[in-house]
């Protein structure tokens, strides 16, 4: 039984992930046309993990709350920060990668100090690759550090 618990747990938590991922990629590619990307996903990141931590703690571990709303989440964001250092690094470099340009300079400027120019496909497909690259380290860190 117990192993069919952990396996509906890992089924919520991949829709909870699965509905982050959607409002990762919308916040993403709609803030990089105003702000460089760079810091685009930084928000697309933190808004999702906000978003994911609430559908997490009221469906997949309802069951597992301990302590206050607060200390969860400040607990959820430390437990996510190297699923998010995965994503982060995954996208950029990804970035850098399609972008094409001749010196890491021109590409850092491209992706930290100016808007991003590239279509939004490129935007989605690298962001999402970096997605799955963090979401096992954070569903790890969350069974084992948050709800606990």
């Amino acid at each position: 039984m117990s192993y069919l618990i952990r396996l509906l747990r890992l089924l919520k938590f991949t829709v909870v992930g699965g509905l982050g991922t959607i409002v990762n990629e919308g916040v993403f590619v709609l803030s990089s046309q105003a702000i460089p990307v760079a810091v685009s996903l930084v928000l697309a990141i933190e808004i999702s993990l906000v978003f994911n931590f609430d559908l997490n703690d009221v469906w997949t571990f309802r069951d597992k709350r301990n302590g206050s709303f607060v200390k969860r989440l400040a607990r959820f964001h430390g437990s996510s920060y190297l699923g998010n250092v995965v994503q982060y690094l995954a996208t950029i470099i990804l970035l850098i990668y399609f972008l094409h340009l001749p010196s890491v300079s021109e590409a850092l400027y491209a992706l930290f100090l100016d808007k991003y120019g590239q279509s939004a496909i490129t935007l989605l497909l690298s962001n999402f690759i970096g997605i799955l690259a963090g979401f096992l380290v954070r569903f790890v860190t969350s069974l084992k550090y948050v709800w606990v």
